[in-house]
């Protein structure tokens, strides 16, 4: 029979001790190793994720700070020498109704005297403070003046900005002492310095009322959008004053900063007629300390488990946490870069080919002066397919948020879909596309995010152009059929292989042989809006052509 003496007892038990110490040990490490890498993830991740926000929310701010310009003055020709006052009121109302910063319109035209005649349309809910004038009980939802007197210094300023052959135009004024930018559209009889000023039309913006107003209600739209209370968003004054806030008080300072100007127009008119950088600048800004704090609170719960556990339980659970962190890091990071290849390649074509055409233009490199509006029709055609691009990539972010939703509203969805045919009518006309839309008198009713639909439209019409501009016919209906309406987008060109057909709306395909560039998301992102808005989208496909039909439910 076998017996052991006591040293050999001791020896086993320490050996025994050893062991559990140096498992314990081993276990506390690996645990605090873990928990140090999931602290620098999630510090990691809420600082992406405050220059995400911080990024969007400053190109919010300038898109919808340049989006009276562009939709309600920019549209406006010389035909506005013609139009009654009612017609204008009806244009304006529709700018009044998206842009809140909008306080007045006015509309001077060429008479047979030499101060020409003004007309002023302002909201009724909201009017002016120079504005001494009793509002009737109009039910127009645009009160119009003529003549008042306390524009006529503003007027004056535009109409001598004439002799500088200027289309657009933006400047600082002060009416009845208080600040505001005007932002004008400037129509001619001509070109050429000889050309004669025949109207202006212009619009006002009361800085004071957007400093105590506008900024304030666009963060709090934002943070519904974004859907995190702990975020804190602030815009600051060019002075450093705090001008709107929303979320938690902070009281270091925020680490997402981006600037922006104080400009209600779009730079790139302006570049031409103003060069210069416009003041004052202010700062969008991002803070997501609560974030952090949450990480770190996590940290401490994980390390109090840790050492309430022992021996080998303990190290399988560290363990089988470890294996699925990292096997969650290693599908995350190939989302990541597969999507990150695709934009990335898809984003420095473009901008290699801007920048070619610009570095030959700023050089001189050219042999003859008509090969300047052949780069620069180039460089117009990539910065719009990079714009497109981004739209895709952002549309994409924000669909891909679970947190985001849809801003529904009703919509008339004949006028969604005519924004989006007019916006690629130049490139369409470019390639001899004969274009035709087929309106029903009174468009149905859909309740729909105007911005998402509108990316709906843009992406099938613009695959259209690149795809089937070879069949020069483009065709875009509007049917109402009971509690739906169908959107049927139908050209002529090559037409799509059956092969790929099947996956035209998966992420990221392209079909093979595919010669025009993209990224594989547009018509992935369309089959999502879609059916995030509880309707279908069908693609069939001929040698003689594509027809793409969304289907959306009507409103009630």
């Amino acid at each position: 029979m076998w017996s052991f003496s006591s040293p050999a007892r001791g020896n086993a038990a320490l050996l025994l001790a050893a062991g559990l110490t140096l498992a314990t040990t081993l276990t506390f490490w690996f645990g605090w190793r873990a928990i140090d890498e999931s602290q620098r993830s999630a510090i990691a991740a809420a600082n992406t994720r405050g220059n995400e926000v911080v990024t969007l929310l400053a190109v919010a701010f300038e898109r919808d700070m340049k989006g009276a310009q562009s939709s309600v003055l920019l549209p406006l020709n010389e035909e506005i020498v013609t139009m009654t006052p009612y017609d204008l009121a009806e244009h304006f109302a529709r700018g009044f109704a998206r842009f809140p910063y909008l306080e007045s319109f006015f509309v001077w035209r060429a008479g047979d005297n030499s101060s020409g005649s003004t007309y002023v349309f302002n909201r009724p809910e909201r009017t002016p403070p120079w504005d001494h004038e009793e509002v009737v009980g109009d039910p127009y939802p645009v009160v119009f003046r003529q003549n008042p007197h306390p524009l006529s210094d503003v007027v004056a300023v535009v109409r001598a900005h004439a002799t500088r052959s200027s289309r657009f135009f933006v400047s600082s004024a002060t009416i009845d002492g208080m600040p505001y930018q005007v932002v004008a559209h400037l129509m001619y009889d001509g070109t050429g310095p000889k050309a004669r000023l025949l109207a202006v039309a212009a619009f006002l913006v009361n800085l004071d009322w957007v400093r105590a107003h506008y900024f304030h209600d666009f963060l709090t739209q934002m943070q519904d959008i974004i859907g995190d209370t702990s975020l804190s968003l602030d815009i600051v004054a060019e002075n450093g004053a705090v001008v709107a806030a929303v979320g938690p008080h902070v009281t270091s300072e925020p680490g997402h900063v981006r600037r922006f100007p104080l400009l209600f127009a779009d730079p790139a008119l302006l570049s031409q007629t103003q060069p210069r950088q416009y003041e004052p600048t202010w700062m969008a800004r991002v803070d997501v300390a609560a974030e952090v704090s949450r990480a770190a609170a996590t940290r401490s719960a994980a390390r109090t488990l840790t050492l309430l556990a022992v021996g080998a339980i303990v190290t399988l659970i560290g363990l089988g946490i470890t294996l699925r962190a990292a096997r969650r890091a290693a599908d995350l990071a190939a989302v990541q870069s597969e999507f990150v290849s695709a934009v990335s390649h898809e984003m420095k074509t473009p901008l290699s080919l801007i920048k070619l055409a610009s570095d030959t233009l700023a050089n001189g490199r050219y042999a003859d002066a008509s090969l300047i509006a052949e780069y620069g029709r180039l460089m117009g055609v990539e910065a719009h397919h990079l714009a497109r691009l981004i739209d895709n990539v952002l549309c994409y972010a924000r669909i891909t948020d679970s947190s985001s939703e849809y801003d529904l509203e009703p919509l008339d969805i004949g006028e969604i879909v005519q924004e989006s045919v007019d916006r690629f009518r130049p490139q369409l006309a470019a390639l001899g596309v004969d274009v035709q839309v087929n309106l029903p008198v009174d468009a149905p009713t859909v309740n729909g995010d105007p911005l998402m639909l509108g990316q709906v439209f843009d992406n099938v019409i613009d695959n259209a152009a690149k795809y089937g501009a070879s069949g020069r016919f483009l065709s875009v209906s509007v049917i109402a059929a009971g509690r739906t309406v169908e959107i049927a987008i139908v050209d002529h060109g090559e037409g799509i292989p059956a092969d790929d057909l099947q996956r035209v709306f998966d992420k990221f395909y392209r079909g093979k042989g595919t010669r025009s560039r993209g990224a594989g998301l547009g018509l992935a992102l369309v089959r999502r809006i879609v059916e995030g808005h509880q309707g279908t989208v069908r693609m069939t496909s001929t040698d003689r052509g594509t027809t793409v039909i969304v289907t959306l439910p009507t409103a009630a």
